[in-house]
């Protein structure tokens, strides 16, 4: 059985560094997705807290029970805290996503790195094959000259 070529034998670590890398883009994809709905939530709170104060602002130009506006600041002191923690999640969320980055980059960089230098084998064997097919090509064209003059 031939020996199979070191171009040959290293497409298996290719193959582990592509699903590597793969596993990490998905990976740094899902976190991404949860910092885009954190944003969203973020945004929702937002609104409903200015929304909220408005209306605030509005009831009290009109008549309102002081428990009416009691009520509302209330609300709207608890929106604040829902929004710091919220803006707490975010931030967490977007470390983490930094992070996950920073993988994926050396996953993918792994793996083009492990792509170039197969390609190098690759180059390197090709031009010793040749090399190889051309020694044997010069030693039968020197055979055949060697049998006919002889």
């Amino acid at each position: 059985m031939a020996e199979k070529k070191k171009s040959q034998r290293l497409s298996l670590v290719l193959d582990l560094a592509e699903r590597d890398e793969e596993n990490e883009r998905k990976k740094m994809g899902e976190i991404r997705r949860r910092v885009e709905q954190a944003e969203g939530k973020l945004e929702q709170l937002v609104a409903y807290q200015r929304d909220y104060q408005d209306e605030l602002r509005g009831t009290q130009n009109g008549v309102r029970s002081v428990r009416h506006i009691q009520t509302y600041h209330v609300f709207i002191s608890r929106l604040g805290s829902a929004i710091e923690q919220q803006q707490q999640q975010l931030l967490l969320l977007k470390q983490q996503l930094s992070q996950q980055t920073e993988v994926w980059r050396a996953a993918y960089q792994k793996k083009n790195n492990m792509q170039d230098f197969i390609d190098r084998c690759k180059k390197e064997e090709a031009y010793y094959e040749d090399k190889k097919q051309q020694r044997n090509l010069d030693d039968a064209v020197g055979r055949r000259a060697y049998h006919n003059r002889h």
